[in-house]
């Protein structure tokens, strides 16, 4: 989606900031106070060469004599123009808004001082003032559709979206008196604030109806952004389709995918993810999108690869760490690759509960012949000491003890485990074998009903988690 700031994008596009009113020995009255104020000969030959050099766009050469003249004489209000509008045009708003608030401190009438002050204001991040001065400007012009521009450019930055849309739709309206159809970019940027006000049905109908829209990725994201919020999926999908096609960048390919994600389309999620890391084998975020889809599709073995991909590039992504950890855990290979990175993030962030865990289930997923199971209670005791309360590790161990057949303490560990998580089914299971070695067996068959009782909650809490994982690319982007 395009970002608020593009509204100020397509104002200066559409609308040039130019100076009007060129300073000259003949210079315009100003009050009293200024009086003999009035250029040297020499200064004068200076500033209309100086203006001149502006004009022709040689701002090196006119910027430090109009930034000069201005501060000789204060009083000359198109030499602070002039200079206010030379540091805007290198980009410097902060330095120019001191020379043309004077211009327009002492000559309010000028509109052109006045718009180029409010852009002045705008892009320096003083949205208030710049939105008084736009307001004023309109008032005196109510039918100069530049002036709606701004103002709408303005309050997209402030997130006003529907004071926005009304703007633009002035704004058009005062193009239409001049017969002058709306630019695509004014459309695009119109849609967005329509859409971002909950208008999307509006939004869908303004960008609909041009036919370049076809021909534009930005367009495009939006008719799909407009037909998602209306419920119509396959329509966003084709929409999002030809935008990727028209602009295969990193974020278009990412919206694509990410799009399928929310559909929980996993197989046309993995051929768009990975057709992206393809084209942007360095993206970290698309590689995000394909681990996500593959663990969305159940192919947990293949999921731990991107992830450990982001996470050796960056090594302090717990997020990519976490769901390295959830697709080990849940792989059904003995040797996935990938997840021994898991254990030398562990070591670097102690701190980090689930990721110590995550490491020590991965060793314990491994063939009996291979694991480090002095490794594994290592980790658990880590994730423990970082999370006395953290059922899955109190878990993991007793289910290590119950490898090594020591039920007694494997009882007590599983027992910290349905203690912290009641409806926690595996648990209750393992624990009902750990009662039945110890010769409980009143307690093994209540364990069991316990099992069977919360079967279907963790099924539930399951899914909840499956989307957890979907929607995390989304609440990153």
């Amino acid at each position: 989606m395009r970002s608020v700031s593009n509204a100020a994008v397509l104002l200066l596009c559409c609308v040039p900031v130019t100076l009007h009113g060129q300073a000259t020995a003949k210079h315009a009255a100003h009050p009293a106070a200024c009086s003999g104020n009035a250029l040297s000969p020499a200064d004068v030959a200076l500033a209309r060469n100086a203006l001149e050099s502006y004009n022709q766009g040689d701002l090196e050469q006119a910027k430090p004599q109009l930034i000069k003249l201005a501060q000789t004489y204060p009083c000359q209000t198109e030499l602070q123009a002039a200079a206010g509008m030379a540091l805007a045009d290198s980009g410097d708003n902060a330095a120019a808004l001191p020379f043309l608030d004077r211009a327009y401190t002492r000559n309010r009438s000028d509109a052109a001082i006045a718009f180029n002050l409010g852009v002045a204001e705008m892009k320096s991040g003083n949205t208030k003032r710049a939105e008084e001065i736009f307001s004023d400007l309109i008032k005196r012009a109510p039918g100069k559709s530049d002036y709606h521009l701004a103002l709408a450019a303005v309050q997209m930055q402030r997130e006003e979206f529907a004071a926005a849309a009304a703007s633009f739709e002035k704004a058009n309206a005062a193009l239409r008196t001049s017969n002058v159809p709306a630019s695509l970019d004014m459309r695009i940027d119109w849609a967005t604030a329509l859409l971002k006000s909950g208008q999307p049905a509006k939004a869908k109908d303004l960008l609909a109806s041009a036919h370049e829209a076809l021909k534009s990725a930005p367009a495009q994201e939006i008719l799909a952004a407009s037909e998602e919020k209306a419920g119509n999926y396959a329509e966003a999908v084709k929409h999002f389709r030809l935008a990727a096609q028209l602009d295969p960048s990193e974020s278009m390919i990412f919206g694509f995918g990410n799009e399928m994600l929310q559909h929980f389309a996993f197989d046309s999620a993995i051929e768009i993810f990975k057709y992206g890391v393809s084209k942007y084998p360095a993206s970290d975020l698309l590689q995000m999108g394909l681990g996500i889809a593959y663990f969305g599709n159940h192919s947990y073995d293949l999921a731990a690869p991107p992830f450990q991909a982001v996470l050796q590039r960056s090594p302090q992504n717990a997020t990519a760490a976490e769901l390295l950890g959830r697709s080990c855990e849940a792989a059904t290979s003995t040797s996935v690759a990938g997840c021994d990175t898991l254990q030398a993030f562990a070591d670097a962030h102690p701190e980090n509960a689930m990721a110590s865990l995550y490491a020590a289930s991965s060793i314990l997923h491994q063939a009996t012949d291979t694991r480090d199971t002095a490794r594994a209670e290592l980790l658990l005791q880590h994730s423990l000491k970082a999370d006395p309360r953290l059922a899955d590790a109190w878990y993991e161990l007793g289910i290590l003890q119950q490898n090594r057949n020591q039920w007694s303490e494997s009882a007590a560990s599983l027992e910290r485990a349905v203690e912290e998580r009641p409806a926690f089914p595996e648990a209750h299971y393992r624990l009902s074998r750990a009662y039945a070695r110890l010769g409980k067996a009143d307690k093994a068959q209540a364990e069991i009903a316990l099992q069977q009782k919360y079967a279907q909650q963790s099924k539930d809490e399951n899914n909840r988690r499956m989307q957890e994982v979907i929607i995390f690319l989304t609440a990153k982007n």
